[in-house]
């Protein structure tokens, strides 16, 4: 889903016109419904889909990347170890997990 189907969306579930978004973004009704309707529908400047953003309640992210991209940070096997090492540690200091001995 592209920026514009995503803020429709959004606008639509809390239930606001187009006009009640551009006050609560403090952006022209006529500047909004104009961005709303471009051919572009991936044209935003970043200072709008700041405001569009907030005032949806999103992130500048949500509104930005496709369906199948993510934010997730990739790990290489090493770091998921290191990690998983961690956790374990984390649990066996500030938890009594019975039946579970940790192994050093």
């Amino acid at each position: 889903m592209n920026i514009t189907g995503k803020i429709h969306d959004l606008r639509k579930q809390k239930g606001w016109s187009v006009a009640k978004l551009a006050r609560e973004c403090g952006i022209p009704t006529v500047s909004l419904r104009a961005m709303l309707s471009r051919d572009n529908p991936n044209s935003y400047n970043v200072k709008t889909l700041i405001r569009l953003s907030k005032s949806l309640g999103v992130s500048v992210s949500y509104l930005t990347l496709d369906d199948e991209e993510t934010l997730k940070t990739k790990l290489t096997p090493i770091q998921k170890r290191e990690l998983m090492e961690q956790v374990d540690n984390l649990l066996f200091n500030y938890f009594d997990i019975e039946g579970d001995e940790k192994s050093e």
